[in-house]
C-alpha cells in the first residue's frame, strides 16, 4: 500500500508557524498588559498615599512650601496615571489585535487541517476500494483454478 502523502503539507506546516508566532505574540501581549496594569497599580498607590499625608500636614500645620511641594508631587502623580491609562488602552488594544490575528491563523491552520483529513480519508477509501478489487481478482483466480482442477479430477 503507497504512503498518504498531502500536497499541501508545506502550505500546513507554514500555517502552523504562523499560529505559533501569533500565539507568541498574543503572550507578549498579555505581558505587557499585566505590566501596565501593575505600574498603574503602583501610581495610583504612590497616589493615596501622597493624597494621605497631604491631609496628615494639613492637619499638623505644615508650611506652605512644603504643601507645595506636595501638591505638585500629587499633580505629577495624577498626570502620570493619566498617561499610564493611556499607556493601558493601547495596550488592551493591541492585546485584541494579536487575540483577532491569533484567531484568523488558528482558522486558516484549521482549515488546511480539515482539507488534509478530508483527502487522507479520500486515499484510505481509495485504497480499501483497490485491495478489495485484488482480493476479488485472486479469489476469482482462484475458484477458477479450483474448478478447472475439479473438471480434470472428474474427467
Amino acid at each position: 500500500m503507497t504512503k498518504f502523502n498531502f500536497r499541501f503539507q508545506k502550505i500546513l506546516d507554514i500555517k502552523g508557524n504562523e499560529k505559533g508566532f501569533a500565539q507568541i505574540q498574543m503572550a507578549d501581549a498579555m505581558k505587557k498588559e499585566e505590566v501596565g496594569h501593575q505600574k498603574k497599580e503602583a501610581i495610583y498607590s504612590k497616589l493615596l498615599d501622597a493624597e494621605l499625608l497631604k491631609k496628615e500636614r494639613q492637619q499638623e500645620g505644615v508650611n506652605i512650601l512644603e504643601l507645595r511641594m506636595l501638591m505638585d508631587y500629587i499633580q505629577q502623580l495624577q498626570e502620570q496615571l493619566l498617561s499610564s491609562n493611556r499607556e493601558l488602552e493601547r495596550l488592551q488594544t493591541n492585546v485584541k489585535k494579536t487575540q483577532n490575528n491569533l484567531q484568523a491563523k488558528a482558522q486558516e491552520e484549521q482549515t488546511w487541517d480539515s482539507l488534509k483529513q478530508q483527502k487522507l480519508v479520500l486515499f484510505k477509501e481509495q485504497a480499501k476500494a483497490e485491495e478489495q478489487i485484488f482480493f476479488d481478482e485472486i479469489a476469482g483466480t482462484r475458484f477458477f483454478r479450483n474448478s478447472q482442477a475439479s473438471l480434470a479430477e472428474r474427467g
